[in-house]
């Protein structure tokens, strides 16, 4: 009787610990997706930063690139804006980066175009009075940075230039921005 008493002891204890190691090792609901790195962009003008008002910061590595490209005077047109793709139009998700261009040009949006195997690409377009488009590709991982010029966009003053960085997944999204043309 007392072997039958401890065997049984014994199996409960392995049930018990047999289903606390299984509720261990439960997969993530087949709803819950994985995170994405957040992607910012920032628009720089080619303008004298004398002649504007006080506003957002043209980083170093920017500046540099910048003054590498040759263009010696710019300033941000905006500060980083996160990509979040939460507007829009005609079946297309984007977020708008800029209102209207310093020199009254229409707005400028952005979107992940694509995003697979570790890389990513960005879209910025608008800038008109002539439709431009600019395409940024970098490696998806956080601190990843590039600028790309607005080569349709050139004034007697310079390009515009749009800046991206890839930070780090946000602490509550959602869903990733996984886009894909």
């Amino acid at each position: 009787m007392t072997r039958l008493i401890l065997a049984s002891i014994a199996v409960v204890g392995a049930l018990a610990v047999f289903s606390y190691a299984v509720k261990a090792q439960e997969t993530p609901k087949k709803g819950a997706l994985p995170k994405s790195n957040q992607v910012y962009v920032k628009i720089v003008w080619p303008a004298d930063p004398a002649t504007k008002d006080k506003g957002p910061v043209v980083e170093s590595w920017i500046a540099e690139q910048l003054k590498k490209r040759g263009q010696t005077k710019f300033t941000a047109a905006t500060p980083w804006v996160p990509l979040t793709d939460k507007e829009e139009y005609r079946g297309k998700r984007f977020t708008r980066v800029l209102d209207g261009c310093p020199d009254g040009g229409c707005p400028v949006a952005g979107q992940i175009a694509e995003r697979a195997d570790g890389r990513i690409k960005i879209r910025l377009d608008g800038w008109s009075p002539a439709y431009c488009e600019v395409t940024v590709a970098l490696t998806d991982e956080p601190g990843s940075r590039e600028i790309a010029a607005v080569e349709q966009r050139k004034t007697e003053q310079g390009l515009p230039y749009v800046a991206v960085l890839i930070g780090p997944p946000p602490e509550n999204t959602a869903a990733p921005n996984d886009h894909k043309e």
